[in-house]
C-alpha cells in the first residue's frame, strides 16, 4: 500500500512542479526555471519515506525520469520533444545535467533505502545547495571566487545546504518516532547543527570545484559518503 501511495505522491508532485515552473516561465520569462525545477524536485526527499520497497522507489518512481530526460537531451534522435517544456528547461543548462540528477536519485533510492535520512541529505545538498547557489549566484555574483563561481553563489550553496540538511534531520528525527524501520540515528541539537555546518561547507567546496554538469553526480554521492563517515565516527565505528 505504501508503494502505491508513494507513486501517486511522487508523480502528483512532479506535475505540480511542472505547473509551477510553467507559470513562473510565463510570468517571469527571464527567470531560471530550470533551477526552480532543480530545487523543488528535491522535496521528494520528504516523500520517499512512504515507500515500502527500494525497487519500486528506484525503478518506478525515479528511473523513468532518466529515460524521459534522455529523450530531451541534445543528442536525442527524437525531434517531437523539440518545443517541449522539458527540452527548453534542459537547454537552460548542461545538456545531461538533469539526466545525472535522475541517476543520482535512482542510485540513492536503491542503495540507501534503509538509511533514507542520509540519502535525503545527499539529495537536498544537490537540489537546495546547488540550486539556490545557482539562482543567487547568477543574479548577484559579480565577484568571482573560482572560475565562473562567485563568492555570493558559493555562500548561498553553503547556507542553502546547511538549512536544508537541518530540515531533513528534523523531519526524519520526528518520523522515526512515528514510522518504524526508517533507521534514523538520533542527534542532539548541537550535533545536528555541527553536522549541517560541516555538510554545508563541504558541499560549497565540492560544488565550486566540480566540473560542469557532473556536480549532479559528485555532490550527492560525495555528501552521502561524508555523512556516513561522520555517522561511523559518532557511533564509535
Amino acid at each position: 500500500m505504501g508503494d502505491i501511495v508513494g507513486l501517486i505522491l511522487v508523480y502528483s508532485y512532479v506535475i505540480v512542479v511542472i505547473v509551477i515552473s510553467t507559470l513562473a516561465k510565463k510570468r517571469f520569462p527571464g527567470c531560471g526555471y530550470r533551477k526552480i525545477i532543480h530545487i523543488l524536485v528535491g522535496n521528494i526527499a520528504f516523500l520517499w519515506w512512504v515507500f515500502d520497497s527500494r525497487y519500486i522507489m528506484a525503478f518506478l518512481a525515479a528511473a523513468p525520469f532518466i529515460v524521459l530526460l534522455l529523450l530531451v537531451t541534445p543528442r536525442s534522435p527524437l525531434r517531437k520533444f523539440e518545443n517541449s517544456f522539458l527540452k527548453m528547461a534542459t537547454s537552460q543548462g548542461h545538456g545531461y545535467g538533469l539526466v545525472y540528477y535522475a541517476i543520482s536519485w535512482t542510485i540513492l533510492a536503491l542503495v540507501l533505502f534503509d538509511d533514507r535520512m542520509v540519502a535525503s541529505i545527499g539529495i537536498v545538498a544537490m537540489s537546495y545547495g546547488d540550486g539556490v547557489g545557482g539562482l543567487i549566484g547568477k543574479q548577484y555574483g559579480r565577484r568571482k571566487l573560482w572560475k565562473d563561481k562567485s563568492y555570493v553563489g558559493t555562500a548561498a550553496v553553503m547556507i542553502g545546504t546547511f538549512l536544508a540538511t537541518l530540515a531533513v534531520i528534523a523531519f526524519y528525527t520526528y518520523l522515526n518516532g512515528v514510522v518504524p524501520g526508517l533507521n534514523v540515528h538520533q542527534y542532539s541539537v548541537a550535533t545536528a547543527l555541527g553536522l549541517a555546518a560541516v555538510v554545508g561547507l563541504f558541499v560549497s567546496l565540492v560544488e565550486m570545484l566540480s566540473p560542469g554538469e557532473y556536480d549532479n553526480l559528485i555532490v550527492p554521492f560525495s555528501t552521502v559518503a561524508l555523512v556516513l563517515l561522520i555517522q561511523w565516527f559518532l557511533l564509535g565505528g
